[in-house]
């Protein structure tokens, strides 16, 4: 949707829709360039880019071709709840696999580079449970800032000689499952903390 803030005129500009069950959603969606978006699929653990004018999807990515379905999650119905997907400036896209504890980097034609993968299905210490991840993208380096949901923490992690190592992390005692944060221009970090109510 376009809003003109000075008149308040809003033009649709494009609308697609999931099926209206629990199990069919859609967690996130960005604008990548002239007339697509990238959807992160919760319902098919999936990435999508969508064309706005035609309403067919481009290209997808689909997280069994990395992952087996014993990994993650609890049921067939939430396996990976996929929470977030982002196009990077190189034109990968990374996603955000809550249940598998990783945030992937997809290239549209390889598929997951496993060796930039952020995280580990079941290993709790680096991501566990996380959402919204944030790509930073440094001069000489880039960084993931990411909710930690699970941890309590907000936490950020940045890739030195191929590798992430953590530069940075986050919490306090009121800190119960965060769902965002946002690195400000200012090089604060606004975080949404959803289990405390608070921003």
């Amino acid at each position: 949707v376009r809003y003109n803030l000075s008149t308040g005129e809003r033009r649709v500009l494009f609308n697609m829709t999931t099926k209206r069950y629990d199990d069919e959603q859609w967690h996130d969606a960005d604008y990548v360039g002239p007339e697509r978006v990238v959807v992160a699929d919760l319902a098919r653990d999936r990435v999508f880019i969508a064309n706005t004018s035609t309403g067919l999807i481009t290209w997808e990515w689909q997280a069994h071709q990395a992952y087996n379905a014993s990994s993650g999650g609890r049921t067939s119905q939430d396996w990976t709840h996929i929470n977030d997907a982002e196009r990077l400036p190189d034109g990968r896209y990374m996603a955000s696999l809550r249940n598998q504890d990783a945030v992937v980097f997809v290239d549209p034609g390889d598929g997951v580079d496993e060796s930039w993968t952020l995280g580990s299905d079941g290993d709790h210490r680096m991501l566990y449970e996380q959402h919204n991840p944030e790509y930073i993208a440094g001069d000489d380096a880039p960084s993931v800032l990411v909710a930690d949901s699970q941890n309590r923490r907000i936490v950020e992690y940045r890739r030195e000689n191929g590798s992430w190592e953590r530069t940075w992390s986050w919490s306090d005692g009121d800190m119960a499952w965060p769902r965002d944060a946002d690195r400000l221009p200012n090089d604060h970090t606004l975080v949404g903390d959803t289990n405390s109510g608070r921003v």
